[in-house]
């Protein structure tokens, strides 16, 4: 019984003919012979899309280390840059907070023309960052519980 379903089913499906067309390819860009209608919209597009590329700074960076070789340098600086300013905070810190448990309770550092005093009141660590031009920036952080 099966083998006469399956027959009937090749059957019809050998006769059937299918229909179709020639694939045509219709531009969509006016410039290239596509709907005049279609040209604001694609301009639009294009405008938003070059005005995002050039306010996000990520790709402003990406673009300017592939058109120039003088970012390796840069970049290097940078990162040679930050490296020692990281060491620095660390040695501050360190001082800060004591190392084997011998804290400071008060003191003064120098670091590139910044000025960075620290004192302990209470349970804080109270911070002051002297920028060159006079300018300042206080930090109140809890003192760590070892």
């Amino acid at each position: 019984m099966r083998k006469v379903i399956w027959a009937a089913a090749a059957a019809l499906l050998g006769t059937a003919s299918a229909d179709a067309g020639q694939l045509v390819y219709t531009p969509v860009n006016p410039t290239f012979g596509g709907s005049p209608f279609n040209g604001a919209y694609l301009l639009s597009t294009a405008q938003s899309n070059n005005f995002n590329f050039q306010t996000n700074p990520k790709a402003a960076q990406e673009l300017n280390s592939l058109t120039s070789q003088e970012n390796t340098a840069q970049e290097l600086r940078q990162a040679l840059i930050s490296a020692l300013i990281s060491q620095a905070s660390q040695a501050v810190i360190d001082n800060i907070l004591g190392t084997n448990g011998q804290a400071q309770d008060s003191g003064t550092f120098d670091l590139a023309g910044e000025t960075v005093t620290f004192s302990r009141a209470g349970g804080q660590i109270n911070i002051t960052l002297t920028d060159p031009t006079g300018g300042q920036t206080q930090i109140s952080i809890p003192v760590p519980q070892v």
